[in-house]
């Protein structure tokens, strides 16, 4: 009995998938049928979750280094492999293809099924359920379960001179604040992945971490990355802080009420509501004890605001001031609305913006630099 309940739980993991099912393309429901096929006996549904609740999702699961795997109790070499397989095949072997020119075709005819003891072979035509477009298994609920941001901020100024993430990685895996190996392995990719978006430790972060260690500028840069990696924190900032900035408190229950009715089927709730207070006071956007949060709109400081502009606008030229204001990075920061175009003038002032113009209902600004030039000119300068 159990071995039939075991077969049917991996078969109907096979099935959901190639039917496009919703259900079959979150990142836990990957995750299991991944493992089902490294996994020779058992319901690979408790190890997935395990994955998911430790590294935070399924692109860091498959980014993780084949020794942090295997330090996850329940992932044998084996399985640690598959996983790296894949992980290789969802970035870098796609990406390697695109650039030679090369294509895979999709196979036309019939998906079968190997048995699973005596399991018989079951095909399905793709014309009765079509197999899940890439774009479709692409699908992630964009909860986070873990913020790392404070440790993030703390670090950045001592990372090595280098654009290589590797030797990044290797920095932080020996220096991250955390007693135990598999903890600091663990949570390299959620600082890499969020800091260094591009695939390279670039420059002009690291610079500026060297020039504002431990202030507000820095971690106003690094909330602002973090936002953009984690989309959620936009959603947040929009839909629960904003419209609650008049009172300056939130209940921290409201964030995962709102988590709830957003992901209604999501079993990582209480971590990642925890995960996102986290996020906001190291951000040093809020305060929190443990009912409320309590927040206001900030003034803008300068080196800040032309981190975010140069960010947002990375190629010199003129821009619409409008655009900026209603930047949904702009408004995750909590700068206050009435300050931006002050602070914008004060750039200007300071040579950091070529121009400011508002004639009629035309408003705009000019950049110069690029965002390497600017934390350049930040380090020749001292901006405050």
């Amino acid at each position: 009995m159990a071995e039939e309940i075991e077969i049917s739980i991996r078969q109907k993991l096979r099935e959901d998938f190639v039917s496009g099912k919703s259900n079959a393309l979150t990142d836990e429901a990957l995750l299991e049928l991944l493992l089902s096929y490294a996994l020779s006996r058992g319901n690979p549904e408790p190890l997935a979750r395990k994955l998911i609740l430790e590294f935070g999702g399924l692109d860091n699961v498959l980014s993780s280094d084949f020794d942090t795997l295997c330090r996850v109790k329940g992932v044998k070499s084996y399985t640690a492999t598959l996983l790296k397989l894949a992980g290789y095949l969802r970035s870098d072997g796609i990406a390697k293809d695109q650039q030679s020119g090369a294509s895979r075709k999709p196979q036309q005819n019939l998906i079968e099924f190997q048995p699973l003891s005596n399991q018989k072979p079951v095909s399905i035509s793709q014309k009765e359920k079509p197999f899940p477009k890439a774009t479709a298994a692409k699908h992630k609920s964009d909860l986070f379960t873990n913020s790392v941001l404070k440790e993030a901020i703390e670090i950045l100024p001592s990372l090595p001179d280098t654009e290589d993430l590797g030797k990044i990685r290797a920095f932080l895996k020996e220096n991250l604040p955390f007693s135990g190996q598999n903890t600091r392995d663990r949570y390299v990719p959620y600082i890499v992945n969020r800091l260094f978006p591009d695939g390279k430790a670039d420059q002009a972060l690291r610079s500026f971490a060297r020039i504002y260690p431990g202030s507000q500028e820095l971690r106003d840069a690094c909330f602002y990355r973090f936002c953009k990696a984690e989309p959620l924190m936009f959603a947040i900032c929009s839909d629960l802080l904003i419209p609650a900035i008049g009172y300056g408190r939130l209940d921290r229950s409201k964030i995962r009420e709102y988590l709830v009715r957003r992901y209604p089927s999501a079993k990582v709730i209480n971590l990642s509501a925890k995960a996102i207070v986290n996020s906001l006071v190291a951000g040093g956007v809020a305060q929190s004890d443990r009912k409320k949060i309590c927040f206001s709109y900030r003034d803008p400081l300068m080196a800040s605001l032309a981190f975010a502009i140069h960010s947002e606008f990375p190629q010199p030229g003129m821009y619409d001031i409008s655009t900026l204001e209603n930047s949904t990075a702009i408004k995750a920061m909590l700068w206050n609305p009435d300050k931006l175009l002050p602070g914008i003038y004060e750039l200007r002032n300071q040579g950091i913006l070529a121009k400011v113009s508002e004639i009629d209902r035309f408003r705009q600004f000019t950049t110069k630099f690029t965002i390497e030039e600017l934390v350049e000119y930040f380090r020749q300068r001292r901006i405050i």
